[in-house]
């Protein structure tokens, strides 16, 4: 299926399963606002230089995204780790307060 999308001033005709088509024509609309907001900012650029720019913008927010999940995982991996720790302490408390229960039960 041939799905015609415009971006710009420039449209463009791309191939697409039917499945996909939405999806297409959305993310389409998408770029086609982000390139309006950058040509009304960047004043008698090239349609060539105002794709470059959104292209590279897109790749400063992926790898935003990318950093982001990055510190997530940390932050997961010390929140289990603390877990850890936390339950090692409480187990090593059990043993310490059983053993000295043990110790006046067999004084008693």
């Amino acid at each position: 299926m041939i799905v015609e999308i415009q971006i710009g001033k420039s449209h463009y005709k791309i191939s697409c399963t039917e499945s996909d088509q939405e999806k297409l024509l959305q993310l389409a609309k998408r770029l086609d606002h982000r390139i309006n907001r950058i040509t009304s900012q960047i004043k008698n650029a090239d349609e060539k230089t105002l794709l470059a720019i959104a292209a590279l913008m897109l790749e400063e927010e992926v790898e935003q995204n990318n950093h982001d999940a990055n510190e997530r995982e940390e932050v997961d991996e010390i929140n289990d780790q603390d877990i850890y720790d936390a339950i090692s302490e409480n187990i090593e408390n059990i043993t310490n307060y059983i053993e000295n229960l043990t110790k006046k039960i067999q004084n008693y």
